[in-house]
């Protein structure tokens, strides 16, 4: 069988293929002769080339372990602070300045172990404790008061009077005081040889919360329930730290009467640790804050016209009036509205956000 060529291949403008080329052809295309892969196949493939993700050359950390990392420091953060709780008691405040009593002067001490200052009356209650330091005027077996084993309850009975009482005040009768029946010693009963007296604070500075100062002058004598005779007060010693106040005491001797009767005055000089107040001027500020952001939101919905806007503006304004006050009565002992100075500026603050919430906006 003859192969009939066409013009152009005759001419040799055209060339037949040959089976060489054909092969050389395939030869430069091996793609189309491979087996394509499965999807699977590709998957594994390009997980096990897939290059790790870095920002900045650091490999991110994924939200497990950003959560395990949070738990653990949680948990350290939890065990420091129970752990300082371990060995947090410290030595007896009044067991060096007791000591130095019975060294240099012993007597009758009165002890003011606790301090309650309350500035609605206003008014401070001290609870008072009667020792006494020394061999002659402690009652044996009753050692080992305030950490120390040089005093006691006094060994005889005493008729306490604070300020112009003219009858007493306290009473104390060591007949009254019970022996343990096992170890032969005496039992401190408190009520047998404590008790409270109660007064009025100057209130002059009370109105600059947080910088509010107070002060008491007060005094004290005692006397023998047997004789009336006037017994000399060694010391009036208090503490110098409550949970709202520092307490500064300080003490002198003092006479009574023509008859000279000898008695001790007492002065406490009360106001805010530094750490409250700069707790209640920081509430103060935000509070400042917030009133400044509602007169802002007010003046932004006056000149708005959208009303989506409008109500979140609004909405805002209404959350800040309500948190002002309770921020506020967070503040340390909470002042009232009734005087004192930071409350009149609250007011004021809160009456100027108030006022404009009833406009409505411009079209």
């Amino acid at each position: 069988m003859s192969t009939r060529h066409s013009f152009l291949s005759t001419t040799g403008l055209l060339r037949a293929s040959s089976s060489a080329s054909t092969y050389s052809f395939r030869q430069a295309t091996p793609e189309s002769t491979k087996p394509r892969k499965t999807k699977n196949e590709t998957y594994k493939t390009e997980s096990i080339t897939r290059k790790v993700v870095t920002r900045a050359g650091v490999i991110p950390l994924g939200p497990a372990v950003l959560v395990v990392i949070a738990f653990t420091f949680s948990l350290i953060f939890i065990a420091s602070i129970s752990f300082a709780f371990i060995g947090s008691e410290d030595e007896p405040i009044f067991k060096d300045l007791l000591e130095d009593i019975v060294h240099n002067s012993p007597g009758i001490v009165l002890v003011g172990d606790n301090v309650d200052v309350d500035i609605d009356e206003p008014s401070i209650t001290v609870r008072w404790t009667i020792l006494g330091c020394g061999q002659e005027f402690m009652l044996s077996g009753s050692e080992g008061s305030h950490g120390t084993d040089l005093c006691g309850v006094p060994s005889m009975a005493l008729n306490v009077f604070v300020d112009d009482d003219e009858t007493p005040t306290a009473t104390y009768d060591p007949a009254r005081v019970p022996i343990a029946s096992d170890t032969r010693q005496r039992r401190s009963i408190q009520n047998l040889h404590q008790f409270d007296s109660d007064h009025v604070l100057d209130v002059h500075a009370a109105r600059l919360y947080p910088f509010d100062t107070y002060k008491l002058t007060s005094t004290i004598r005692v006397l023998t329930a047997s004789t009336n005779e006037s017994l000399p007060l060694i010391r009036l010693p208090t503490l110098t730290q409550t949970s709202s106040f520092l307490v500064d005491p300080n003490d002198s001797p003092s006479f009574v009467g023509q008859a000279q009767h000898a008695s001790r005055d007492l002065t406490l000089d009360i106001r805010r640790p530094g750490e409250a107040r700069a707790f209640a001027l920081l509430l103060f500020a935000v509070n400042w804050m917030l009133a400044h952001a509602s007169l802002a939101y007010m003046f932004l919905i006056w000149k708005l016209k959208d009303t989506n806007k409008v109500l979140k503006y609004l909405a805002f304004v209404a959350v800040s009036l309500l948190l002002i006050p309770k921020m506020r009565e967070a503040m340390p002992d909470a002042p009232g509205y009734d005087g004192v100075l930071i409350g009149e500026q609250s007011l004021t603050l809160f009456v100027k956000n108030a006022t404009p919430i009833h406009s409505t906006p411009s079209r």
